[in-house]
């Protein structure tokens, strides 16, 4: 006689499985399953959980893969900033509708917009903010202001931000510095905030050496590379600044004659896992149509490798400084060029450095939202790749 079997009972799942398979699911899902069960939402809720989605986005993100961008404007007459996202078919070509309106965010008129780091975005708005576009969440830390007042009229308060991930620890941080310039000294006031963690405060750190920063950073392996002066002698070359986002300390290293140029004509990008400096205008070279690149391949030595690419004549249009501006990477380490304010269609330049080719996609549809004072006074901050993230930004 043949053992009937129950097939009503249901089956259960071992939790590593069911993690597993959760992490496979986009963010637009894992928010809705949050509230199926106390053991789902502290799954999902979960560091480690976030990180393994994290990085399993971030894997399918692969050369020649669909992209998506995420697209950051800042309004020039209110000072809103608002985020769109927009799918960028594989071969980088063709006229692309229907973008997203993310968020937008009122604030404070201030430059300072980060590459993503994780899925994460963060913004001077006068406080320092962290945007998690996947969540459509946003979180704005406590305000900031130098502890030391001016002595004198001659002295002067700067203001300088960067955004930065350690893998040791799986952290975000936000570092924000206040330079006091007196007539012969800058004084320097750091502080970390760590997003995510149990205070609610800034912490300072009083290890820093003085230096006047450009306005630029990016975030590789842990570390948060810019230029700066480091005194304020005019005659003195700039450096480049090295933050070590686990153990929290700064460092100079010298750079090639030929890089040290405005961060409005080079600009700073990850290459394959190395810092690398661009001049994409041909400043340095003085010939049209010439990229030249400084690569940095030993930070103990300071080594650093030049390397000169040839472009095509038909790719000058994306050196057109009237109407086209650097604005970001994808993560397989295209140079992202767009125009500098708003209009439609919105193109989009994809400069594949390995291939020497560019590529260009129309983004149709941005001007249809509604803003402020009108899509005109939108000018653009940042371009990138994105992908998705359940990082959570509260405790």
């Amino acid at each position: 006689m043949e053992e009937e079997h129950d097939n009503t009972r249901p089956v259960s799942i071992p939790h590593d499985l069911e993690s597993e398979i959760l992490t496979r699911l986009p963010v637009k899902s894992l928010t809705r399953f949050r509230s199926v069960s106390t053991r789902w939402n502290s799954t999902i809720a979960h560091p480690s959980f976030s990180k393994s989605h994290s990085f399993r986005s971030a894997a399918v993100a692969g050369d020649g893969a669909p992209i998506t961008l995420i697209l950051t404007f800042i309004n020039r007459f209110n000072s809103e900033r608002t985020i769109f996202s927009v799918d960028i078919p594989s071969d980088r070509t063709g006229i692309v509708p229907n973008p997203t309106h993310i968020l937008t965010i009122p604030g404070f008129a201030h430059p300072f917009v980060s590459q993503p780091l994780n899925g994460l975005i963060c913004f001077n708005l006068g406080s320092m903010c962290v945007c998690n576009p996947s969540t459509r969440k946003f979180v704005k830390l406590p305000w900031t202001q130098p502890e030391i007042s001016s002595p004198s009229q001659a002295s002067t308060h700067h203001r300088t931000n960067a955004f930065g991930f350690d893998p040791v620890s799986n952290a975000h941080k936000v570092l924000d510095t206040w330079i006091t310039c007196l007539e012969n000294e800058m004084i320097m006031e750091h502080r970390i905030f760590t997003i995510g963690s149990c205070s609610n405060e800034w912490r300072r750190i009083t290890n820093g050496p003085p230096y006047f920063p450009f306005n630029e950073g990016v975030c590789i392996n842990g570390q948060i590379y810019f230029r700066a002066y480091p005194s304020m002698l005019v005659f003195e070359k700039p450096v480049l600044v090295v933050f070590n986002v686990n153990n929290e300390q700064f460092r100079f290293i010298e750079m090639h004659d030929d890089a040290i140029l405005n961060s409005e004509e080079t600009v700073l990008m990850d290459h394959d896992g190395r810092l690398v400096i661009v001049d994409h205008q041909c400043v340095a070279s003085g010939e049209d149509n010439v990229l030249v690149m400084w690569m940095l391949m030993d930070e103990e030595d300071g080594k650093w490798v030049k390397k000169r690419v040839e472009l095509p004549a038909i790719y000058g249009e994306m050196n057109d400084r009237r109407r086209y501006k650097f604005a970001g990477t994808t993560f397989s380490g295209e140079m992202i060029f767009t125009e500098k304010r708003l209009v439609d269609p919105f193109t989009v330049l994809f400069y594949d450095i390995k291939r020497n080719e560019v590529k260009k996609v129309e983004i149709c549809g941005l001007t249809d939202f509604e803003f402020k004072f009108g899509h005109l006074v939108m000018n653009v901050t940042g371009v990138n790749e994105h992908v998705e993230s359940i990082i959570s930004l509260f405790q």
